[in-house]
């Protein structure tokens, strides 16, 4: 309950600055929660969960029914969240070996050059600081190991509870200053050890009792938000990293595959003054993600984005961005943010046709087990994994994956084939170095193998491939 004050003070404190002479500019909150599955919460119909608040706010906002990450490890994931680009495009392709690159923008920087104050609040050691994604925060809380002496790899994250109630005391102190908040959730992430009263409730279904136990944790952020309504004068935006195979296709838990139990997630975007609640069967991405919110702020958008907002048109008329004065006193404006933007830098409308082309990637198996990498790409209802023994999907009728058409649809196969080689013509050479050994222990301690920086070979056959 007190959580739940510290939000509505810092909203009311919001509305105090709309009566001057300058409208009160949005707050984003980005939700990201780890390893949540796209049918793991009630909204989607999964009659078992517990997300009494993720489900309220897909009822008050838009619940993309199509949504897909681009990865299915956490750092790769978070950075094309939060970049609204591909792996492809900012060179961080698993959770060992790689940092985001400070010569790309983020939500995080965009928005500070206008003025934002911008905290983010993460829950697990792949999104430490010293992997890149902190510039252009203000704070950013990557705490989880205490002060008592121990190895370095007991202690790699942190409850959601915890993390949040850091984010709220950080919400609280900016009043009215407008806010971009990120806070990631590492439940449900393995090993499943929910806590009470999460273990025993879901004493036979761990992985669920996680995602109730992410769900409460919210409640502090979410319910503050959601009682106010389009007062809250807030854009919320939650989804998942990826997902989690749960033994689905051979696979216990993620990193391996890029089947829909851990490429399709979650995706609700909240702003009761922007959109209006329903459920959207169009494709949506992580890449739309950054379009999306600096649409509803008002902010240009940087040249060479993947994405494109997802703010239907008939949605627009009143939006949250109508408002475009100056976040602050002065310009904050970010050149290299702005001085090259390009509303319609998407690759979203022409690869083979007009509609949405989405790259996908897995390369845990190719960086630390010398397996094949798997890449891919979904349009419409095709969805094609390119391995030494390929693989193709219509997920309109086969949603689960199980009868693989590569060998009689030809033309399908082409057409998906062509459209994987435009996004490789154009990727750069997987540029991995070696962590420390302080890095590696840490990852493994979380399941992520560590590897080296040896180059991948360039030829793979049926054995490489990782369903063998």
């Amino acid at each position: 309950m007190a959580f739940a004050a510290v939000i509505a003070i810092q909203c009311a404190g919001s509305d105090q600055s709309s009566r001057g002479p300058r409208a009160r500019p949005v707050n984003v909150l980005l939700v990201t929660i780890d390893t949540l599955r796209a049918d793991a919460i009630g909204a989607s119909g999964n009659h078992i969960a517990q997300t009494p608040w993720i489900d309220r706010l897909a009822a008050g906002g838009v619940r993309f029914d199509r949504a897909h990450a681009h990865n299915v490890v956490t750092l790769p994931s978070h950075a094309n969240i939060l970049s609204g680009r591909y792996p492809i495009d900012h060179g961080v392709r698993d959770n060992a070996g790689f940092r985001f690159p400070a010569a790309i923008d983020t939500l995080a920087t965009i928005l500070h050059a206008r003025g934002y104050r911008t905290g983010a609040f993460v829950s697990a050691f792949p999104l430490a600081s010293r992997f890149g994604l902190a510039r252009g925060f203000d704070v950013y809380d990557d705490r989880f190991v205490d002060a008592t002496p121990r190895p370095a790899f007991l202690e790699q994250e942190r409850r959601g509870g915890d993390t949040v109630a850091i984010a709220t005391t950080w919400l609280q102190a900016q009043r009215s200053t407008p806010t971009f908040c990120w806070v990631h959730i590492y439940e449900p992430h393995f090993p499943y050890a929910p806590p009470e009263p999460f273990a025993s409730r879901f004493a036979n279904a761990p992985y669920a009792g996680e995602v109730a136990a992410a769900d409460a944790a919210l409640q502090p952020l979410l319910q503050p938000l959601i009682d106010r309504g389009a007062a809250s004068r807030t854009i919320v935006v939650l989804t998942g990293d990826h997902g989690e195979s749960l033994g689905e296709h051979g696979e216990a838990t993620h990193g391996i595959f890029a089947y829909e139990a851990t490429l399709r997630v979650p995706l609700i975007v909240w702003a009761p003054s922007l959109v209006s609640p329903r459920v959207e069967s169009a494709p949506a991405r992580h890449v739309d993600i950054l379009p999306t919110i600096l649409e509803a702020v008002g902010a240009p958008l940087p040249r060479g984005l993947r994405g494109r907002s997802l703010l239907p048109t008939t949605d627009r008329a009143g939006s949250l961005a109508t408002d475009r004065t100056d976040h602050s006193a002065t310009d904050h404006t970010d050149q290299s943010a702005t001085d090259h933007t390009d509303q319609s830098a998407t690759d979203h409308t022409d690869i083979h046709g007009s509609d949405t082309v989405t790259y996908f990637e897995a390369l845990s198996g190719a960086l630390n087990r010398g397996w094949a990498p798997l890449t891919g790409v979904l349009r419409g209802d095709t969805k094609y994994i390119d391995l030494p023994v390929p693989e193709l999907y219509d997920l309109s009728s086969d949603p689960d994956e199980r009868e693989n058409v590569v060998g009689t649809q030809p033309a399908r196969r082409d057409g998906a084939r062509a459209a994987l080689a435009s996004f490789q013509s154009t990727a750069p050479a997987i540029a991995r170095s070696t962590e420390s050994a302080e890095n590696r222990e840490r990852l493994r301690s979380l399941g992520y193998a560590g590897g080296s920086a040896s180059p991948l070979p360039t030829h793979y056959t049926a054995a490489d491939d990782p369903k063998q």
